[in-house]
């Protein structure tokens, strides 16, 4: 039997129900220097009676959770973190650019605007491209805005040397990389949870990331 995958169609109580996670296979893109995600059949059907692959990847791998422990050797790791810590409300916030593809503070200041961000939410950036960062004082906005949270339809928010990975994650916001299927949940409020594998002291880890619209107040 085949599960169904959600597809951001209506779910219980008439929410709409979206997954954010990219599935992950031999062509997932990665990072130079991380390893490549491979999969390799070690007991079929056929011989074995049963089917087991060997799933071998790096930690930051596909739709991934960053823990400050990526840039920090005395950070915290995900384990660090209760379950209750990854479940919350988030502002969608289109931030979809022609060019260039670096989000800067005043364009992110508008479309904050748009919608009230309340200290302990989480941000997801709709970027609608592959590549697409933040400059350092849009980061700084959203540690101004008090924000646990930032997640992206982007492979990453910057590039070496990386700092916008470092003031985020040192300021205790968890980085969220490589969503999906933002464009079905569109701009605005929504209830949203980011659970990763249960990976000992982990820097990061593929996570299943699932949201769903609110309902009707």
């Amino acid at each position: 039997m085949r599960a169904n995958s959600s597809d951001g169609r209506p779910g219980a109580g008439g929410r709409q129900i979206v997954d954010l996670t990219r599935p992950l296979h031999t062509q997932t893109p990665v990072l130079q220097g991380d390893p490549a995600v491979s999969l390799t059949r070690v007991a079929n059907h056929r011989s074995h009676g049963y089917q087991v692959t060997q799933i071998c990847l790096g930690s930051h791998s596909g739709t991934h959770l960053d823990a400050p422990r990526h840039f920090f050797p005395g950070g915290a790791v995900l384990g660090d973190y209760p379950v209750a810590r990854l479940i919350g409300e988030a502002v969608v916030v289109d931030v979809r650019l022609e060019a260039p593809s670096v989000i800067g503070r005043d364009f992110l200041a508008r479309k904050l605007d748009q919608w009230p961000v309340n200290r302990g939410d989480f941000i997801l950036l709709w970027t609608g491209r592959q590549h697409a960062g933040l400059d350092l004082d849009a980061a700084r906005l959203l540690v101004a805005h008090g924000v646990t949270l930032v997640g992206t339809d982007a492979s990453g928010l910057d590039d070496k040397p990386y700092p916008i990975h470092q003031l985020l994650l040192g300021a205790d916001i968890l980085l969220a990389e490589n969503l999906c299927n933002l464009h079905l949940l569109g701009p605005g409020r929504v209830q949203c949870f980011f659970l990763p594998l249960a990976v000992a002291d982990a820097d990061g880890a593929p996570v299943r990331a699932v949201a769903w619209t609110l309902q009707p107040s």
